[in-house]
C-alpha cells in the first residue's frame, strides 16, 4: 500500500486532508504530523489515516516515523523557518519529496527527489492566463473538465513495463512522458517505466477510472486488461464433465480475483442448459444464452471488447482449435488443465529472460490474490540470470511480497514440471501456437505451455518483437 507522510503546517492543509478523506482515501496509508489542533479538528483516525500532534522542531519525536518506507513526503508548512528546518531534516532521504513553497525567496537544495509546488508562480500563471492574446500552456488547456490528466506511474502499478499503446483500448492517448525530469514524446512501442509521468488525454470519466487502475498496488488483476472474467460454454460440443470443470474453475477465480463480474455465455443450448441458471445464481454473475451464435469464435469476438473482458477461461481442446483467435484478442487466458485449479499449491514460471519483465507485475498480482507462492524456474544451465533475478526480487519488494522462490534446474524444464502435481503455471503468450511437428523439430521455450496440458495455465499476452521473423 502507498504510504504518504504529510507535514500539515498550514491552514490550507486542512482542506487537503478533507479532500483525501472524501476523494482519495483508497489510494494509500496517510501519516499526518501537525501542531495546530485545528488541522485535525473534525477528522477521526481511520484504518489508513494516522495523526501525530508534534512540534515541528521536535525532530527527535518524529524521527522514528521517517524510518518507514514512504512513497511520498509532503511538506505543507507556511512558516518559512519551520519549513526550512523540516526540509533540512528530510532532504537526504531517498523518498520523493513534494515541497509547497509559499515564498518568492527560498533556496531549495538541488536534489533529484525534491519536487517544488511554487505557490507564487502558480498564482501568477493563473493571472497571466486571463490576459488577452496570451497562449495557454499545460495548465488549463481544453475544456477544463478533466480531459487532460498527468499521472505518475508507481513501481507496483499493473501498467509498468507495458507498451504505451495499452491505452488505446481505453480510447485514451498519451500526449507526453516525463522521465528523469526530461520530456519524451511517446512512440507506439514505448515501454512504461516506474516513476514515469504520463500526460493522458481522453474522456474525463475514463481518465478518472484509469487513474485508479494505474495507482492500484496489488489485487488489481484482471485490470488493466478488463474488468470481467468470461467463460463460453458450448453445450453441444462440451462433455458434462468438462462443463463442470470449467464452471468450478470460473467460480473459484471469481471468488479470488478482483474482477467485477463473471460472465457466462451459453451457446448451442440443450435441455441441460437451464440447470446452470439454477445452480449459479450468485451476485455479480451474468449468465446469458445466445440462441443465434453457434460458433465459439463468433461469440468470443462479439463480446471481447463490448463486455470489458480481462480474463478468458477455456480448456485444452478449445484452446487448440481456437488458438489463433485467442492470440489475436490479446487478453489473458486461463487454460484449465486436467488437475483442478483448486488443488494448486504453488505457481511455477519458467524464467524466460526475454519476456519475464513484461509479465512480472501480473505474476505477482495473481500470486498475491490466489495466496500462492511464485516459483521461478531457471532452466538455463549456462546462465545464472543474476540480473533478472535481482530485478524480480526488487519488484517483489515493491509489492511488499515475500512469497517468491528461485529454483535452478539443469534438466529439461518441461520434463521436470510434468512430473509434479498440484501446481499451476504462468507463461507469456508470445506467438501464435505452432504445429506439433514444428514443436518437435524446432522446440522453443515459448511453446512450453502447449506441452503441459496437465496443469491449469495462465497465459499473459505479450507482443513478440520478432514475430515477423519467427
Amino acid at each position: 500500500m502507498n504510504k504518504i507522510l504529510i507535514f500539515a503546517g498550514a491552514k490550507e492543509s486542512k482542506l487537503l486532508i478533507e479532500k483525501i478523506y472524501h476523494n482519495h482515501l483508497n489510494l494509500g496509508e496517510f501519516h499526518i504530523i501537525y501542531e495546530d489542533p485545528e488541522v485535525k479538528n473534525g477528522f477521526n483516525e481511520k484504518d489508513n489515516v494516522f495523526f501525530y500532534k508534534i512540534n515541528f522542531f521536535a525532530y527527535e519525536m518524529y524521527k522514528q516515523l521517517l524510518y518507514k518506507e514512504y512513497n511520498k513526503i509532503i511538506i505543507f508548512v507556511k512558516n518559512k523557518t519551520v519549513a526550512e528546518f523540516i526540509l533540512k531534516k528530510v532532504k537526504n532521504l531517498k523518498t520523493p519529496i513534494l515541497f509547497v513553497k509559499f515564498w518568492e525567496e527560498f533556496e531549495i537544495p538541488e536534489k533529484n527527489n525534491i519536487e517544488i509546488l511554487d505557490v507564487p508562480e502558480i498564482i501568477t500563471n493563473k493571472i497571466i492566463d486571463f490576459l488577452p492574446e496570451v497562449p495557454l500552456y499545460a495548465r488549463d488547456i481544453g475544456l477544463g473538465e478533466g480531459e487532460i490528466l498527468e499521472v505518475e506511474i508507481p513501481p507496483h502499478s499493473p501498467f509498468i513495463y507495458k507498451q504505451i499503446n495499452i491505452f488505446d483500448r481505453y480510447n485514451v492517448k498519451v500526449a507526453a512522458i516525463y522521465r528523469d525530469n526530461k520530456l519524451k514524446l511517446p512512440e507506439e512501442n514505448t515501454t512504461i517505466l516506474p516513476y514515469d509521468k504520463l500526460v493522458l488525454v481522453g474522456n474525463p470519466d475514463t481518465l478518472k477510472d484509469l487513474f485508479n487502475q494505474i495507482k492500484q498496488i496489488k489485487g488489481a488483476f484482471p485490470q488493466p486488461y478488463g474488468r470481467n472474467i468470461y467463460l463460453i460454454l458450448d453445450m453441444k460440443n462440451m462433455e458434462q464433465k468438462e462443463i463442470s470443470k470449467l464452471l468450478k474453475s470460473a467460480l473459484f477465480l471469481h471468488r479470488k480475483l478482483k474482477n467485477k463480474k463473471l460472465i457466462i455465455k451459453i451457446i448451442n443450448p440443450t435441455v441441460k442448459s437451464h440447470q446452470i441458471y439454477k445452480l449459479y445464481k450468485f451476485d455479480n454473475i451474468d449468465i446469458t444464452t445466445d440462441f443465434y451464435k453457434t460458433s465459439y469464435k463468433e461469440a468470443l469476438l462479439e463480446d471481447i471488447d463490448k463486455l470489458s473482458i480481462g480474463l478468458v477461461i477455456t480448456n485444452n481442446y478449445f484452446f487448440k482449435t481456437q488458438a489463433e483467435t485467442f492470440y489475436e484478442i490479446k487478453k489473458p487466458l486461463l487454460k484449465v488443465g486436467d488437475e483442478s485449479i483448486k488443488k494448486c499449491k504453488s505457481l511455477y514460471i519458467i524464467l524466460n529472460t526475454k519476456y519475464i519483465t513484461k509479465i512480472a507485475p501480473t505474476i505477482f498480482d495473481l500470486s498475491y490474490q490466489l495466496g500462492l507462492k511464485a516459483i521461478f524456474l531457471n532452466a538455463d544451465p549456462e546462465n545464472d540470470n543474476k540480473e533478472i533475478i535481482e530485478y524480480l526480487q526488487m519488484l517483489a519488494k515493491s509489492f511488499n511480497f515475500a512469497q517468491i522462490e528461485f529454483e535452478k534446474q539443469s534438466k529439461n524444464p518441461i520434463i521436470y514440471l510434468a512430473k509434479k502435481d498440484n501446481i499451476c503455471l504462468i507463461d507469456a503468450f508470445v506467438r501464435k501456437p505452432r504445429s506439433k511437428f514444428l514443436q518437435i523439430i524446432s522446440p522453443k521455450i515459448e511453446d512450453s505451455y502447449l506441452l503441459l496440458d496437465k496443469f491449469s495455465q495462465f497465459l499473459i499476452p505479450v507482443k513478440d518483437d520478432n514475430e515477423s521473423n519467427s
